[in-house]
């Protein structure tokens, strides 16, 4: 009885919904979906397994849910392959060095067409030496210019750069551009700690909470923005329930100016760093930076059925 009390509380919880704001959950929009995956050097074995982990999560998230197929899934892992490496690692064409990420970039600036999808994800360790952010990759290391350079020449319809590593944030100015979605896990400040966003992230991407905990911000449908949320409210949980203080804060920029925002704290709570109380109700993102990720929809888990759901 408990249960379906619940399921029929969810089920008028998306009906009572406005048609203005509750949106259709609608398939992924036609043109071939690309991702790259970066790990650089991993350090140390607890940490190859941690990051190869997240990867072969991240891997199998796109392959099984979100419509990639694996021909077009290319990663990069630096460390040297070994037995019991999954599908993943397997596949992988090599360590991400500079010179391997020049090739792949100009590979996908050639190859992708004006309706195609590309989803970046750069994992693994980064410093900073008062002025840039560097990935610590095999070989020379990369910095924020440079590699922000290696996609200027990027152009289709959906472009998503998850940048997961330390001082991530810094990364944000040089990719950004209109039309293009950056997602960084810390601010542009000396957050130089590791970072627990990618496991996040990868863990929202396949194994996401039932439809209606997830969509965040209320809309009726799943999507980037949703997802966002969700891993930087499940972060900033970790750092609470642990008694830590936060050494990182994600940020999203998708307006082109350069500038991420924490998008966040209208969707967090107090006790988590955010605005929201029972008074302060989260808003609906229409604009600014959260607008365009909002309109990348997300085909996992599946909308629930509902008949008053208008679309957009």
């Amino acid at each position: 009885m408990i249960y379906l009390a619940r399921q029929f509380s969810a089920v008028l919880m998306l009906t009572s919904l406005s048609a203005s704001t509750v949106l259709s959950q609608s398939p992924p929009a036609e043109g071939a979906r690309h991702a790259l995956i970066v790990c650089g050097l991993t350090g140390d074995a607890a940490h190859r397994t941690l990051f190869s982990g997240t990867i072969e999560t991240l891997y199998a998230a796109l392959t099984a849910h979100h419509e990639f197929m694996p021909d077009n899934v290319t990663v990069l892992w630096s460390d040297a392959k070994a037995e019991g490496d999954g599908a993943a690692l397997a596949t992988s064409r090599g360590p991400a060095t500079r010179e391997a990420l020049a090739e792949v970039a100009a590979g996908l600036a050639t190859k992708l067409q004006p309706k195609d999808v590309l989803w970046v994800f750069v994992l693994g360790h980064a410093h900073y030496d008062g002025k840039n952010s560097w990935l610590n990759l095999p070989g020379p290391d990369l910095n924020q210019t440079d590699f922000g350079n290696l996609f200027a020449g990027i152009s289709c319809r959906e472009q998503v750069f998850f940048m997961t590593t330390a001082v991530s944030g810094f990364f944000i100015k040089p990719l950004s551009k209109p039309g293009r979605v950056v997602i960084s896990a810390t601010e542009a400040d000396r957050e130089v700690n590791e970072t627990i966003f990618p496991h996040k992230l990868a863990a929202g991407l396949n194994e996401p909470p039932p439809y209606l905990e997830f969509d965040l911000d209320g809309d009726g449908r799943l999507s980037l923005l949703d997802l966002y949320l969700w891993a930087a409210r499940e972060t900033a949980q970790e750092y609470a329930t642990e008694m830590l203080l936060a050494t990182e804060h994600s940020l999203l920029d998708d307006n082109g100016d350069g500038r991420g925002s924490e998008v966040q704290v209208d969707f967090l709570s107090e006790e988590l760093g955010g605005r929201l109380t029972a008074q302060r109700k989260a808003p609906l993102v229409v604009s600014g930076d959260g607008a365009a990720a909002r309109r990348v929809l997300l085909s996992y888990p599946s909308s629930p059925p509902s008949p008053d759901v208008t679309k957009e």
